[in-house]
């Protein structure tokens, strides 16, 4: 066996030889239409894994055979093939294309494809108009320049998460967001939940995702460091990745070296202002403390009070540094290529102590080793450092505003160094200034990452490729958060201090059997593919917490007389099997069929496999009726898919934890078993159309879908307490989502010394509640119970972004005089409020999302910007029903003005033919809990609209050898810069809870929320 084994490798390495003996290099240089050098072009020996790129000037240089065919591909441009001659050179001039089906795009799996076989909905955005949106986050990027893509952003505060929803909400409970893939392996999104905090396990001192937050993981990538992003919109376009890409996936692919590519430096430095300037009244004075709070139902201020403006005295300028530099090359026959970046970013908040910092340092290489076997290695280290401030009641922004004006709140300490208070309370009891807030009550994350991927693909046939990955994810992310002992929020534990490293690893690997296109007929061609995938995630979180200081300014879990522990394990272990084959029948007829296989660790053994299809279809009617490609050409597509979902970790079964009640040992925790559980699946069709125009300078994609998932897993649904249990995770609940996208692009005006590009990306989405587990009446996430009475719940027939809560009551019998109206509470006069939570009609599911994005470029001049418009969709302005319950809303100016409330009394007669019409005349300044006991739904702010700037840019591009450099350019950026929208609050984009939360989470609960801040930045890039 073993001299069999040998044979054949030398009879490999014998064939080999000669092969190589007969190649030669050959170099070109690729080229727009205008003569303009083109880099990042892809250039491939068809029928092996020879392959290279271009370099910033266009050139390439490749080994390859006469006879041989060179293949000549970018995203965004018909591909080109040129066959090798005996001429040693070969240039090439590649058509920028809007929307023409001949365009190369990336597809499932990190394959690449001609856009006019895809009968799937996908979109591409390239990396340098994310690099070029200035966010640190490149989440945040992505709003407005996707279709079907929504964008949300926690807070204006650094290192502030953000949640991503590709064609809405269809879990109730569960995560939204997209699988996020990195160089054809799974990247690591996560929000930490505060779930794993010790001091959680403990409902008085639990965060519950309020009141905090931290960084999504994405947002450690660099932005400068991704070539491309490619969104899988449903289902049908990811079902090869399996249930973690059940809500769609993001393909992100990081950019190569290349030969002659040398060094890349650029520098971005902003500086940001707030929107954060809420109008408070200063009429009336304060007239007592409740709750932690101060009140201002009192007397008038006597003249000439001297007032003080706290909070435009507390928020500064935010500032922010980056600087990336890398270098590339690639050797003399381009048969290894290499690069490596650093990245330095360094961000101040306009919120004082609310920073962020981030190292970035990548490494990439490609080598050829023979003709039959490419190797791909790249690796990233990133380093984060975040300084956060608490948000909601806990935050600054509220204590700003609740704060005396007439105190100058700069002066927040003793001579002796302690909390300066103004009121005789206890530190419990008063609010706390603001600047001893950010000053004493911290909360810290550091993180330290490092994404490891190896790539092999052996090409030992003619008919096609072994291509094989694995790679790991691993980050240690250690958190600290101090309620401090003076402070309102730790006095009552004498301080409390929690301490939590996350330890994650996931460990990936995936292998590809691709079948080339093989000739069956004339007419018929077909192609596919076999594969499989492991995954295996692991987390472990060591938490404690410690209450009672020591000594109130040693920060240290030592310091602390009282502490608990605990350690969170999460694993979960996913297998996957899957198989596509495409049929391509005379070059306008693609029909593509992929089947899935998953077995998971979080179904019970007994359902853990489970088996999913999808199938899709492309019909260029422009090349089947040649006639027609003097107007246009076009394609119709169609697809259907089916694809499952398994369940969180432990989901099934109860694990077992540390008890502290008497005698220790062990014990069960809230949740309770469900051996029964099986996995969920959504059944998604989608149809689509593809045109083009005037030779491809008028685009038009539109999309119609519709998608439902069925026997829904619903996470902690309370059950009976005779159980033994009080939360269980249930099968049972449906929805259902449809939509509409469409994106129009093209080119109004194309000349030697002027281009204008435009593109408008259109989403209207609607998703629906069709069941609920066990017949129950209402569903929602606890944690978005963050302010009064409201909170995410759901009922069937109400949209998956509705709100309940304890609203007014109503006359509710169809056919009354009084149907619809209030009803009064005869001894108050004021409205009688429900004991349970009741629809009230809201959604904060936008009616529709427009973005445009504008292109113009004349000489060396470029402008660019960006514009996001949002239609409708309801929004809760929790921060000012704060400011009415505590009189300090000017809305409450007219305390003084005796009213009465229309609406009929509730004295019995409600609801008949002759119900008690109300005449109870009341004074609010006198009676105030008209305010104090106000609902919250009429806070809940109705179709808000906004126009929102999101980017302008102008770029200059510098003579070639300014100060040495090849190339070099210099811009000007403004981010956020305009808003007009008829929200009355600070912000419409705001989520109330962190990205960790599911189902729909707290999207458009504002409450003690920073706004975005607009920015101005400036900086150059330069090549040498």
């Amino acid at each position: 066996m073993k001299k069999r084994l040998v044979s054949l490798l030398m009879g490999m390495f014998l064939v080999a030889a000669p092969a190589f003996a007969q190649q030669k290099i050959v170099t070109g240089k690729v080229t727009s239409e205008q003569g303009t050098p083109l880099p990042d072009v892809t250039v491939i020996v068809k029928g092996t894994s020879i392959r290279t790129s271009t370099n910033a000037e266009g050139n390439y240089s490749i080994r390859a055979e006469p006879g041989q065919v060179l293949q000549f591909r970018a995203i965004g441009a018909a591909p080109v093939e040129r066959a090798v001659a005996a001429e040693d050179f070969v240039n090439v001039q590649l058509m920028r294309v809007a929307t023409s089906l001949n365009a190369v795009v990336v597809t499932a799996l990190g394959q690449t494809a001609q856009q006019r076989s895809l009968g799937t909905a996908q979109q591409t955005i390239r990396g340098d108009d994310v690099a070029q949106a200035q966010r640190e986050n490149f989440v945040n990027s992505l709003q407005g320049r996707i279709a079907g893509v929504e964008v949300t952003s926690t807070s204006g505060t650094p290192g502030a998460s953000s949640s991503i929803t590709i064609r809405g909400i269809s879990s109730i409970s569960s995560s939204n967001q997209p699988l996020m893939i990195l160089d054809g392996l799974p990247m690591d999104n996560r929000t930490l939940n505060t779930g794993v905090l010790a001091s959680d396990a403990n409902s008085n001192s639990a965060f519950s995702n309020r009141g905090v937050d931290f960084t999504n993981r994405a947002a450690d990538l660099n932005p400068e460091d991704i070539a491309s992003i490619t969104v899988l919109k449903g289902p049908e376009a990811a079902a090869l990745y399996g249930i973690d890409a059940a809500n769609g996936a993001i393909v992100i692919t990081t950019k190569r070296g290349k030969a002659g590519g040398g060094f890349q430096y650029n520098n971005s430095f902003r500086f940001e202002s707030t929107r954060a300037k809420p109008e408070l009244q200063r009429v009336y004075s304060p007239s007592g403390v409740s709750s932690s709070s101060f009140f201002y139902f009192g007397a008038p201020y006597p003249a000439g009070t001297v007032f003080y403006d706290n909070i435009g005295g507390f928020l500064r300028t935010g500032k922010t540094a980056t600087h990336n530099l890398s270098f590339s090359g690639a050797t003399a026959d381009e048969r290894i290529n290499y690069r490596l970046g650093t990245s330095f970013d360094n961000q101040e908040g306009v919120v004082p102590t609310a920073d962020y910092g981030r190292v970035n340092v990548t490494g990439a290489s490609q080598a050829q080793i023979n003709s039959w076997l490419n190797t791909d290695l790249s690796m990233a280290y990133t380093y984060d450092n975040n300084d956060q401030v608490y948000k909601g009641d806990l935050g600054p922004l509220i204590g700003l505003m609740v704060w005396p004006q007439t105190d100058d709140a700069k002066n927040f300490l003793t001579p002796a160094g302690t909390r300066r208070k103004v009121t005789s309370l206890g530190a419990a009891s008063e609010e706390d200034n603001p600047y001893f807030n950010v000053a004493k009550n911290q909360i810290n994350s550091k993180n330290n990452r490092i994404i490891a991927n190896v790539g092999l693909t052996l090409t030992p046939v003619s008919w096609g490729n072994l291509k094989t990955n694995i790679g790991t994810d691993s980050y240690t992310n250690s958190n600290l958060l101090l309620r401090n002992p003076e402070s309102v929020v730790g006095a009552a534990y004498n301080g409390l201090l929690d301490l939590a490293d996350l330890i994650q690893r996931n460990v990936n690997a995936q292998t590809l059997l691709n079948f080339n296109s093989h000739q069956l007929t004339n007419s018929i061609s077909v192609s596919g593919l076999l594969g499989n995938s492991i995954s295996d995630y692991k987390a472990t979180t060591d938490a404690a917490t410690g209450r009672d200081f020591l000594d109130p300014n040693f920060v240290s879990m030592n310091n602390t007389n009282l502490r608990t522990s605990q350690t969170t394990i999460e694993q979960r272990r996913l297998v996957g099997a899957f198989g596509q084959v495409s049929f391509n029948v005379k070059d306008y007829l693609y029909l593509n069929a992929t089947g899935r296989n998953d077995w998971t660790s979080t179904i019970p053994k007994e359902r853990n496999s489970f088996f999913y299809p999808s199938f899709s279809s492309s019909f260029v009617f422009s090349d089947a009726f040649p006639g027609m490609r003097r107007f246009m050409t076009g394609k119709l597509r169609a697809a259907a898919a089916s694809v499952g979902k398994d369940a969180r970790p432990y989901a099934y079964r109860p694990a077992l934890q540390y008890k502290t009640t008497a005698y220790g040992g062990y014990g069960y925790n809230f949740w309770g078993p469900n051996l029964a559980l099986k996995p969920e699946f959504a059944r998604s069709r989608e149809f689509g159309t593809e045109l083009s125009f005037l030779n491809d300078r008028l685009g038009i994609d539109a999309t119609v879908y519709r998608k439902q998932t069925l026997d829904q897993i619903v996470n902690d649904i309370r059950g009976s307490y005779g159980t033994g249990f009080i939360l269980f995770n249930l099968n049972g609940a449906s929805t259902r989502n449809k939509g509409v996208e469409l994106t129009l692009r093209g080119t109004p005006i194309q000349r030697p010394g002027f281009v204008w590009d435009f593109q408008a990306n259109y989403t209207h989405q609607r998703g629906i509640v069709l069941a609920l587990p066990h017949l129950l009446p209402e569903s929602y996430v606890s944690d978005t119970w963050l302010y009064g009475n409201v909170r995410n719940g759901t009922k069937p027939g109400l949209s998956t972004m509705s709100l309940t809560g304890l609203f007014y009551l109503r006359d509710t019998v169809k056919g009354s005089p009084a149907y619809g109206q209030l009803l009064i509470d005869p001894t108050t006069g004021l409205p009688v409020r429900s004991a349970d939570f009741i629809d009230g009609g809201y959604d904060r599911e936008p009616k529709y999302m427009v973005g445009i994005t504008n292109t113009f470029r004349r000489n060396r001049i470029s402008l660019d910007f960006l514009v996001d418009l949002r239609r409708g969709g309801d929004v809760f302005n929790a921060t000012e029903h704060y400011l009415t319950t505590r009189g300090l809303s000017t809305e409450t100016l007219d305390r003084e003005q005796p009213r009465v409330i229309k609406g009929v009394l509730r004295d019995g007669k409600e609801g008949t033919a002759n119900p008690t019409i109300n005449h109870i005349v009341f004074v609010p300044a006198a009676q105030t809990a008209y305010y104090t006991n106000m609902s919250e739904e009429l806070f809940i702010e109705k179709n808000i609209n906004w126009l929102r700037l999101r980017d302008v840019q102008v770029t200059y591009t510098l003579p070639s050898g300014f100060l040495g450099a090849r190339n070099s350019s210099f811009f000007v950026k403004g981010t956020d810069l305009l808003l007009l929208t008829n929200y009355k609050g600070l912000d419409p984009i705001v989520n109330g809870n962190s990205a960790a939360v599911g189902g729909s989470g707290g999207t458009g609960i504002d409450f003690g929320n920073f706004p975005v801040p607009r920015g101005v930045n400036f900086g150059v890039r330069m090549g040498f």
